[in-house]
């Protein structure tokens, strides 16, 4: 699916939820490909005109900090309007895979528990989605837990056991079981 596709629907679904705004401020994450650079850097969000990058050592976030304002000046070329203005960095090492946790599915129960949390109006197709979505997202969090995983107490999103610190929030987890 290219850019041109996503726009057709996401477009419209952003002004139906009045988060146009929001979405526009996120385009330079959309564009980061076309910099040349996502090979060292991974785009998450825009907050205020910060574009923050995660890359995989603090030897790649100093060089990149070193060519901030060429970088600005690429990215203003992929994504005009964008309005970023400052780079930030988090490192987020890839490191070795982890083991792979197996999550059992959402029964019809769960799905329909969820289904009671979205919110009247939505088209029931996009409802039914959001339901499944939300369910799945349940059974992955009881599966991490079930295997040892942890719950960032500053987000509420749950970690995997070898996660030492939360990746979005930097709080570290508790010490290791032994």
């Amino acid at each position: 699916m290219n850019a041109k596709d996503i726009w057709q629907w996401l477009g419209p679904l952003a002004r139906s939820w009045g988060a146009e705004e929001e979405l526009q401020a996120q385009l330079p994450v959309l564009h980061w490909s076309s910099t040349g650079l996502s090979h060292l850097a991974r785009p998450l969000y825009v907050d205020r005109g910060v574009l923050h990058l995660a890359v995989d050592n603090h030897v790649v976030a100093a060089e990149l900090n070193l060519l901030k304002g060429k970088v600005l000046a690429r990215l203003e070329e992929v994504a005009p309007g964008g309005g970023v203005v400052d780079l930030r960095f988090q490192i987020r090492a890839r490191g070795v895979p982890r083991a792979e946790i197996a999550v059992r599915p959402p029964g019809p129960d769960e799905v329909r528990a969820a289904r009671d949390e979205i919110p009247e109006g939505l088209p029931a197709t996009l409802a039914a989605v959001c339901a499944r979505l939300i369910a799945w997202a349940r059974a992955r969090e009881r599966a991490l837990l079930a295997a040892g995983g942890w719950r960032c107490p500053g987000c509420g999103v749950a970690r995997a056991e070898g996660q030492t610190s939360c990746p979005e929030c930097g709080i570290e987890g508790p010490p290791p079981h032994r």
